[in-house]
C-alpha cells in the first residue's frame, strides 16, 4: 500500500495519509481548506526537531535562556586563544558589559556546553572564576 490515504468529508483535520515509501510508516495530519488544496497542520516549524517537555521542564521554565550571539567575539574572546589573550578581551568585555554580564555570558556558554564540549567548557569555567575573582 505505498501512499495510500484515508479521507472524512468536510474541511478541518480529518485527513490521516500514510507513505510507506520511507524507512518507516510516517503519519500526518493534513488540513484541507474550502478550496480543495492540501497543508501540513504541524506545530513545528521544518528542518526543527521538537522534543516533548517533562513535568520538570514545564515546571522549571526553558533554563538560562538563549544566548546573544558574538557579544564576547567582538571584543575578540575565543577560547582556543592563549590565558593571557582570552583575559585582554575579557577585559575589554567587562569594560563595555560590566563584570555581572560577562561572568553570566561565561557562565552560560559553559553550561551549555558541558556535554557537547568538555574541554571547551572547562576553558568557559576557569574563565569565568577568574572574572569572578579578579573584578567582583
Amino acid at each position: 500500500m505505498p501512499g495510500c490515504s484515508a479521507m472524512s468529508g468536510g474541511g478541518g483535520l480529518d485527513q490521516v495519509s500514510y507513505n510507506a515509501s520511507q524507512s518507516g510508516p510516517s503519519f500526518a495530519r493534513v488540513a484541507v481548506g474550502g478550496d480543495g488544496l492540501t497543508s501540513l497542520a504541524s506545530s513545528h516549524v521544518a528542518g526543527r526537531r521538537r522534543t516533548r517537555r517533562t513535568k520538570w521542564q514545564k515546571k522549571h521554565g526553558p533554563g538560562i535562556g538563549a544566548l546573544k550571539e558574538g557579544k564576547l567575539v567582538k571584543v575578540g574572546y575565543s577560547a582556543t586563544k592563549s590565558k593571557t589573550a582570552r583575559h585582554g578581551a575579557l577585559k575589554k568585555a567587562i569594560k563595555r558589559y560590566g563584570a555581572l554580564s560577562t561572568f553570566r555570558k561565561l557562565n552560560a556558554v559553559a553550561t551549555y556546553t558541558k556535554r557537547s564540549s568538555k574541554g571547551r567548557s572547562r576553558t568557559f569555567k576557569a574563565d569565568r572564576n577568574w572574572v569572578k575573582k579578579s573584578f567582583m
